[in-house]
């Protein structure tokens, strides 16, 4: 029997890649959904920093500032590599090198992007890093941030 030891999405945005690259790092306000269990309701700020060592981070409406991932590569428009600094729990994870990894590459498509996402290295995670791959599958994990990702490229206007 082999273990899965990864959760891999692919979708396509409606976005030329350097758009949807943009979208992705520069405006993760307008899909990003706070995966930590204080957030509350409502939007939070959030943001990356787009180089080695930048935090990826959500400012709740309280103000409070979480880390959600650390850069670990970027090559724009081609890919961003970061540590995912939440644990199973929607707790911050503060050592990078405690944290599972994901990959997003951005693929030309004709007019649009294939979005590829790979989340990895759920051992990271400890004796739970299973149970928390299977948790990224389900509809409230990944596919909703893709879902969320979607819809920014279908009606986010570009200046």
């Amino acid at each position: 029997m082999t273990h899965e030891t990864e959760c891999r999405f692919e979708s396509l945005l409606d976005l030329p890649r350097e758009r949807a690259f943009s979208l992705f790092v520069d405006r993760p306000d307008l899909w990003w959904s706070s995966p930590f269990s204080e957030a509350g309701e409502g939007p939070v700020e959030a943001g990356i920093e787009p180089f080695p060592g930048g935090r990826c981070y959500e400012i709740d409406k309280k103000g409070r500032r979480r880390i959600w991932g650390t850069v670990l590569s970027i090559e724009p428009p081609l890919y961003l590599r970061l540590a995912w600094q939440v644990s199973q729990e929607g707790v911050e994870i503060a050592d990078p090198a405690a944290a599972s990894r994901v990959m997003v590459n951005f693929r030309e498509s004709g007019d649009a992007t294939r979005l590829e996402i790979v989340h990895d290295a759920f051992l990271r995670h400890g004796e739970h890093g299973p149970s928390y791959l299977e948790q990224m599958r389900r509809p409230e994990g990944w596919p909703r941030i893709i879902a969320n990702l979607k819809e920014a490229a279908r009606t986010a206007v570009w200046r």
